[in-house]
């Protein structure tokens, strides 16, 4: 099969391949990969600035963290699932034309869904819903803030906010012209961190916003902490703007305010099943439209590193995907 391999060192983009089709063991199913969603973490993959527990002895790995596809064969302890059945999940190795995946975390793709919008969703539905409800507890009803919605994570964030009964919904962009792609996906824009706490508690009449979700770190963060309520909460996800902040600690124990690390590169296999299964009443929302990811762009699997590029750049809103629904190679 095809494969994007990773890992070679000092290569910035992947190296297209070929690798031996796994096979499914307990608990896994065999997935025909029609599309394939990239994330910021792919890049840092390449850098060797996130783990990649299946890399082999010479640090080559299939890339690749979200997939859609069928499902064509099982293994043992996989009651419920039939061949043909159509999944998306996040999971390693998802860049080739079939990939091994734990059938807990393989959710059924909603009717009328293209391959293409389902593959975009896992990685962000899973951790929008595990940072704003397991996590910060939202129930439905309260302010919430996205730091960085234009990003693929961001987009679903806005969504999912406003689908749950966020009101009101607000998220940051660092760029004027991309104000519109906030806006259309439900949330009041917001430019920057210039101001921001002080927008932050016009918007909400004083009281300030509930949540933050915190999707790029930084100067935002900081920015943003006077604008939380009392009590309220911070999710630290992503960090775009580096690994770095300075935050004034007054602030955060005056306001009393909980601040929570998240990543999932280090959660066990049952730990992210959990999360997985958490997401089955949110599927309903996929269904009907309220809940689904900005794809910016469509690229071939043939084309990826220019996908990949584009991602680099800074320049998509919402997601860049990978085709593959073309005939794999010597099958029909």
């Amino acid at each position: 099969m095809r494969a994007l391999l990773g890992g070679r060192p000092g290569a910035r983009s992947w190296e297209l391949g070929e690798r031996t089709v796994p096979e499914p063991g307990a608990g896994e199913l065999l997935v025909r990969v029609r599309a394939a969603g990239l994330n910021r973490a792919d890049l840092l993959a390449l850098g060797g600035g996130y783990p990649v527990p299946h890399a082999g002895p010479d640090g080559v790995f299939v890339a690749g963290m979200e997939l859609a596809g069928e499902v064509v064969a099982a293994g043992p302890g996989t009651a419920g699932r039939s061949l043909g059945d159509r999944v998306f999940c996040s999971a390693p190795a998802a860049f080739a034309d079939y990939a091994v995946v734990d059938a807990r975390r393989a959710l059924p793709v909603p009717a009328g869904l293209s391959w293409t919008d389902a593959a975009a969703l896992p990685v962000a539905l899973e951790t929008v819903h595990d940072a704003l409800v397991t996590q910060a507890g939202f129930g439905t009803a309260g302010a919430v803030l996205v730091l960085g919605g234009t990003t693929g994570v961001g987009q679903v964030a806005i969504r999912l906010a406003r689908a749950l009964g966020a009101d009101p919904v607000l998220a940051t962009t660092t760029s004027q012209a991309k104000r519109a792609a906030i806006a259309a996906a439900g949330a009041d824009p917001l430019v920057g961190p210039d101001g921001l706490a002080d927008g932050l508690l016009a918007a909400t009449d004083g009281a300030g916003v509930d949540v933050v979700l915190d999707l790029v770190g930084g100067d935002q963060l900081a920015a943003a902490l006077g604008g939380i309520r009392i009590g309220g909460t911070a999710i630290q996800i992503g960090r775009l703007a580096g690994p770095s902040a300075t935050l004034d600690l007054n602030t955060l124990s005056f306001r009393r305010l909980r601040l929570i690390g998240t990543t999932f590169s280090v959660r066990t296999a049952d730990e992210r099943a959990a999360v997985a299964a958490a997401l089955t009443p949110v599927l309903d929302l996929v269904a009907d439209g309220r809940v689904r990811a900005t794809v910016d762009r469509i690229v071939p699997f043939g084309e990826a590193p220019a996908g990949l590029e584009h991602l680099r750049s800074g320049a998509a809103v919402g997601k860049v995907v990978l085709d593959l629904a073309d005939p794999v190679p010597g099958q029909a």
